[in-house]
C-alpha cells in the first residue's frame, strides 16, 4: 500500500473577503489560507501563523446571505509552566448570517452587516469571533508538566531541583500551636465533668 499523501494547503489569500458574483446562480464554495491573520482578521487571542478557511455561501431569506464552514489555525506560544515553545491547533465550525444594515439589530449574535455595494462578503468578523471562542485561555505542553523551580528557575522535568525548602512565613508564627491548645482544653473539660452533668 502506498503511503497516504497529505492534502496540500489551501490557496493563499491576503484577506478574508469573498466575491459574490455568481451567487444568484447557486452556492459559492471557497477554500483558502489567510497567511497574515493579525493583519487580515484584526486582534486575535494567539499569534496564529495562518488560518485555513473553508466556506459555503448561499442566499438566505430576502436580501440576506448565509456563510458557513470550517476553520483551522496554528500558533506557537510558551507553555505557562515551563515556558517551552508549544504548538496549539484550533479547529472549529462556524456559521454567520449577513443582512442589509437596516435589518441588523445591534448586539444580535451571529448576524453581520452585508455590504451589497462592495460585491464582497467580509468573513473577518465571524472568523475572528470564533477564534476568540475556541482558543485556549492558557497553554501547557502537557498536563503533567512540572514547570520551573520558583527559586532558581531550573526545569524540573530535566533536572532535580536542589534548592532548600522555603523558610516558613514569620507572620504565621503567632498562630502555631493554637489548634493544639484548643484541643487540649476541650479534652480537659470533658474529663473533669461527670457524664450527664453540667459543671
Amino acid at each position: 500500500m502506498s503511503p497516504r499523501r497529505a492534502s496540500p494547503p489551501p490557496d493563499p489569500a491576503e484577506s478574508a473577503r469573498i466575491g459574490l458574483a455568481g451567487l444568484d446562480a447557486g452556492p459559492i464554495e471557497r477554500a483558502f489560507r489567510v497567511e497574515t491573520p493579525d493583519e487580515s482578521l484584526g486582534a486575535l487571542p494567539l499569534p496564529f501563523e495562518y488560518v485555513d478557511i473553508e466556506v459555503e455561501i448561499r442566499k438566505a431569506d430576502g436580501a440576506s446571505v448565509r456563510a458557513r464552514g470550517t476553520l483551522g489555525a496554528r500558533a506557537t506560544v510558551e507553555c505557562r509552566r515551563c515556558l517551552d515553545p508549544t504548538r496549539v491547533r484550533v479547529r472549529a465550525r462556524w456559521d454567520a448570517l449577513y443582512r442589509p444594515p437596516a435589518r441588523v439589530t445591534p448586539g444580535e449574535e451571529g448576524v453581520w452587516v452585508l455590504d451589497a455595494e462592495s460585491g464582497e462578503l467580509d468573513l473577518a468578523g465571524p472568523i475572528r469571533e470564533e477564534l476568540w471562542v475556541q482558543a485556549p485561555a492558557w497553554v501547557e505542553c502537557s498536563p503533567e508538566c512540572p514547570g520551573l523551580c520558583p527559586a532558581c528557575g531550573a526545569r524540573v522535568a530535566e533536572q532535580p531541583c536542589r534548592c532548600p525548602p522555603p523558610e516558613p512565613d514569620a507572620r504565621w508564627a503567632a498562630l502555631e500551636g493554637l489548634g493544639g491548645g484548643s484541643a487540649d482544653a476541650s479534652e480537659g473539660a470533658s474529663e473533669g465533668a461527670p457524664e450527664g452533668e453540667i459543671p
